[in-house]
């Protein structure tokens, strides 16, 4: 997917990850306050307000929602030179 320069960007820390009683996690849709389940986000871009789906700790009517936002994760890494990954038990 090309980078959409004109997007918003949230960092998301621990708070922003919610699990329901299935053990899937989910985040709250930054436009529409709805569940966004990450297998909603990943196979349609769409909170589960958009796509019509409901996760069970969601208050809202999500029927009834028009929500526009299009979601997509984005994964940023660096690398540490300094760290040789030597003193990292891999695998143990």
């Amino acid at each position: 997917m090309p980078r959409d320069e004109d997007a918003a960007r949230m960092d998301l820390d621990a708070d922003a990850w919610h699990q329901n009683e299935d053990g899937k996690y989910y985040l709250d849709c930054p436009e529409c306050g709805s569940a966004a389940s990450i297998s909603n986000i990943v196979a349609h871009g769409r909170c589960n307000g958009y796509v019509d789906e409901r996760e069970t700790e969601t208050n809202l009517d999500e029927a009834a929602m028009s929500c526009t936002a299009k979601l997509s994760f984005e994964l940023v890494y660096t690398s540490d030179p300094s760290a040789s990954g030597e003193d990292e038990a891999v695998g143990e």
